[in-house]
This record gives C-alpha cells, structure tokens and sequence, in this order.
C-alpha cells in the first residue's frame, strides 16, 4: 500500500509507536513548510492512504526497514 518512501515519511513523523491522527496531522501542520513540490506531493498521497485507513492497520504497518540504508 505504501512505498518504502513514504513509509520513511510515517516513521519520521511517527515517533515510537504510530497513532494515524497524530501522522495525519503533523504532515499536514508540515506542508505549508515543505518547498519541494515533489515531497510535497508525496506527503499529499501519505495523508491520502493514512485517511483512507482504520487506526489499526496503520499501528500494524511494518516500519522497521523504513530509513534503514543497509544495501545503499
């Protein structure tokens, strides 16, 4: 559902345990913030999915691998 790009994004703004409103809502508070067009896109289409879901399929999604840059 997502990609490991915006997985990266929930795990930054998601502290140690991931509760979808808090996300939802620091990425929106973060838009006016962010000048890239393409994150801002992408940030867009994080708030999108996270609404789009229950409060717990988004705890139970696996970011342990997120910002993990083993391999690169």
């Amino acid at each position: 559902m997502f990609t490991n790009e915006e997985l990266a994004i929930i795990k930054m703004y998601s502290g140690f345990s991931p509760d979808r409103n808090r996300v939802i809502t620091a990425l929106n508070d973060s838009l006016p913030l962010i000048e890239d067009t393409e994150i801002q896109d992408t940030v867009n289409t994080v708030i999108r999915k996270a609404n789009a879901m229950t409060e717990e399929s988004f705890a139970a999604l696996d970011l342990s691998s997120a910002l993990d840059t083993e391999g690169l």
